[in-house]
């Protein structure tokens, strides 16, 4: 009996199937895994450790050189300008240590993105805690901070009702609150 010759060899045909399905379940699972993940990823998109108010300074007309605290102050603002996030939540540590109450909120948002930056998530929500939300400056920030650790942390729940509340404020121009939001729905 004559051996039937096919257009494609039997073995090039299974490889084929093979790539196929290989290259199904793969995208199965990048699609699981950005569902199952979506919080993290957002978090990943949109964290920024710089504050959008800028490195505002206050002098005080008190401080002179030799004010220690005001030294180390200035040099966690400093790091945290160059990106060191490590360094900048070392000397902002050692500043609140010293000043459990400063001035303005501003320290303790720059400790928060530090802590961020640094992976020191627990941290950097318990400096978000210390910020009123109804503070003129920077509530807004510890809000949007505050909504990134909880998408961190897959809370999605937490995260739209902090977003929400930035949004109801007339913030939302201020950060990606609506693309967000819509990527949640």
């Amino acid at each position: 009996m004559p051996s039937r010759k096919y257009p494609y060899p039997l073995k090039k045909n299974i490889s084929i199937a093979l790539l196929v399905a290989s290259l199904l379940l793969m995208a199965f699972a990048v699609s699981r895994y950005q569902r199952d993940h979506m919080g993290t990823l957002l978090y990943e998109a949109y964290f920024d450790a710089t504050p959008a108010n800028g490195y505002a300074t206050q002098r005080s007309l008190a401080a002179r050189n030799e004010d220690t605290d005001a030294s180390i102050l200035r040099q966690g603002k400093l790091y945290h300008q160059q990106k060191d996030y490590d360094l900048a939540l070392m000397s902002l540590r050692a500043y609140l240590e010293s000043n459990p109450e400063p001035d303005n909120d501003q320290v303790f948002l720059l400790a928060a993105t530090a802590a961020m930056a640094s992976g020191n998530y627990v941290e950097a929500e318990e400096y978000l805690q210390q910020i009123s939300k109804n503070d003129a400056k920077f509530g807004a920030a510890a809000s949007w901070h505050m909504a990134l650790l909880c998408l961190r942390k897959e809370d999605l729940r937490a995260a739209v009702w902090e977003l929400r509340l930035l949004e109801q404020a007339g913030l939302d121009r201020l950060y990606p609150v609506k693309d967000i939001l819509a990527k949640l729905q």
